[in-house]
């Protein structure tokens, strides 16, 4: 069964015929990801200019109009260094996985995401050297007009990653 402190939502989801195989929330750690360091590149180098936009503009005396405008572009600065970390951690704090015999259910914060296991592309598992891992689906088609349809799934930093890779793997072989 399911700790129903923190799984309390599910019930509300869960189909007469379904039953869980796993749940789990993030573990801690392994906060950034690749794209992370250039992203905080590009964040250094926009701060830094904002920041001498503003200084320029306080000791040239420039009109309040001047000073105001260089403010918002500062504010995304610091949202782009530091403001997307903190952002995934407080989320992560909220986030919770459930796989069930039918499908696995993803709560971020207030949004659910169900994928049903026939919908799923093939697993693909990233390890920690701390034994910790994640479990990505993801596919890409293309259409005929040219357009791309990915489906993406993701369970982030799982401590128990081999035991959730064993419900997934239940799940996907339908086994009652």
């Amino acid at each position: 069964m399911y700790d129903m402190d923190h799984y309390e939502f599910l019930n509300a989801y869960l189909q007469p015929d379904e039953y869980v195989l796993w749940q789990g929330k993030p573990g801690k750690g392994n906060v950034f990801q690749a794209a992370d360091v250039y992203l905080t590149f590009f964040a250094l180098i926009w701060l830094a200019f904002c920041a001498v936009w503003e200084f320029t503009a306080i000791q040239g005396g420039a009109p309040i109009l001047f000073i105001l405008w260089g403010v918002p572009f500062i504010l995304i600065g610091l949202y782009l260094l530091f403001g997307r970390v903190i952002k995934r951690l407080v989320l992560r704090k909220r986030t919770f996985y459930v796989v069930t015999n039918r499908r696995i259910i993803v709560k971020a914060g207030n949004n659910m995401q169900m994928y049903e296991k026939d919908d799923l592309p093939s697993m693909q598992i990233k390890l920690q050297k701390n034994g910790s891992g994640t479990i990505f689906f993801h596919e890409q088609m293309y259409t005929y007009r040219g357009r791309v349809r990915s489906t993406f799934c993701i369970l982030e930093n799982l401590p128990d990653v081999v035991q959730a890779q064993n419900a997934i793997n239940q799940m996907m072989q339908g086994e009652e």
